[in-house]
């Protein structure tokens, strides 16, 4: 799996780019504020609809664009997939909200094309894999669990429709649920009978979230099989990394989703009366964690920062491996910034790692030293400048 074409236009800082990409190892560099994440975060959106950076959508357009004909100003971001299963072309077009005098309002609109026809955004979600490396990504192994579940989601919903559907139903339904409990806790509704109120919700949570909780636990077993050995091979040393799934309440022994909904359902009624008195549902996935251990030693509290990066690659590389032992086709990796923080050994050790001639891998870099000779002798390269690329 490859992006064959990527088209941005009043995207970020970049007013029009057309650039066409090859299978293989393609590395971007310039200085800061080039643009060169921007390309990353475009083909993390086209997959995931989401950037990485930005929690409203109206930010990706271009801040000086301009509208045309009354129409909002809008961003356009359109990229041609190659696939083993066949090509396929998405398109997202992010616009800008405004009132029906054109007075700029708060928050964006989307409309998505897949093969030219429109499409739900959930449609987009798996269409194109990805996997993204960031600086920032050590938090998910010493950041807050909401990093970590977002992890493990962001994975299974590009390898899963059914799970991403799931998901988006058990967070509607959590909200519902939630809602009803501050209102007895505010006094705003009187619980006459609680049970009965709760039962439809219970059943639904339960339903959803147990088949939430088969996947990631399965997940889990396969990530351990590669994450683990791969956290050796970055970190030179002699222990592999291992996974452990952290629970919010009791799962026993059960493993399917039928069992462990039923482990939900009892979980919720055990708890009944410490939700009532908190105004929220205390256990599910939604509270769920991640726990890294080397050696019995949880990396996540009391490991170093080299050992925590060592984890948060391998945990990324262990998600390419999956998404390549699953789909049966190797995921886009985009790697942003990654090697500015590792020493030379712990270097070395990655791009040996992510040269893979059968995965489109995209680096971005401000220091072209940062990379050997060998490595800089077999990627493509572009530099980037001021919203510009040029092959070179």
């Amino acid at each position: 799996m490859f992006v064959h074409h990527l088209f941005l236009r009043d995207f970020r800082n970049y007013r029009r780019l057309e650039i066409t990409l090859a299978p293989g190892t393609i590395l971007f560099y310039g200085p800061n504020a080039a643009g060169k994440t921007s390309l990353l975060e475009a083909i993390f959106y086209l997959a995931t609809t989401r950037s990485p950076r930005l929690s409203s959508d109206r930010e990706l357009v271009r801040w000086d664009a301009v509208g045309e004909a009354g129409v909002p100003p809008f961003a356009r971001i359109a990229a041609e997939v190659e696939r083993r299963i066949g090509a396929v072309r998405l398109e997202v077009l992010v616009q800008r909200r405004a009132d029906d005098d054109g007075q700029p309002l708060n928050g964006a609109q989307r409309l998505v094309r897949i093969d030219k026809r429109p499409a739900r955004a959930i449609d987009l979600i798996g269409q194109l894999r990805v996997v993204l490396f960031t600086p920032t990504d050590l938090t998910l192994v010493d950041g807050a669990p909401t990093e970590r579940r977002r992890y493990l989601d962001i994975t299974l919903s590009q390898l899963d429709a059914h799970y991403v559907r799931t998901l988006a139903h058990y967070q509607k339904l959590l909200l519902q649920r939630n809602s009803l409990l501050r209102a007895w806790r505010e006094q705003r509704r009187v619980p006459r009978n609680v049970d009965a109120e709760l039962a439809y919700w219970d059943q639904e949570l339960a339903a959803a979230g147990g088949y939430l909780l088969a996947e990631r636990l399965r997940a889990i077993v396969e990530l351990n099989e590669v994450a683990g050995p791969l956290y050796r091979a970055i970190s030179g040393g002699e222990h592999p990394l291992h996974i452990e799934y952290a629970a919010s309440c009791d799962l026993g022994s059960a493993r399917d989703a039928g069992s462990l909904a039923e482990r939900l359902h009892l979980a919720f009624a055990a708890l009944r009366s410490d939700e009532l008195a908190r105004g929220q549902t205390l256990c599910g996935p939604h509270r769920d964690d991640l726990i890294f251990t080397v050696a019995g030693v949880n990396l996540g509290r009391y490991g170093s920062r080299g050992q925590q990066r060592s984890i948060a690659l391998a945990l990324k590389l262990g998600e390419a491996g999956l998404m390549r032992q699953r789909g049966g086709d190797a995921p886009v990796l985009l790697l942003d910034d990654v090697l500015s923080e590792l020493d030379a050994q712990h270097r070395a050790h990655l791009l040996e790692l992510v040269y893979r001639p059968d995965q489109q891998t995209l680096l971005t870099t401000t220091d072209l030293s940062d990379f050997n000779a060998d490595f800089l002798t077999k990627a493509q390269r572009y530099r980037v400048e001021d919203g510009r690329v040029f092959p070179g």
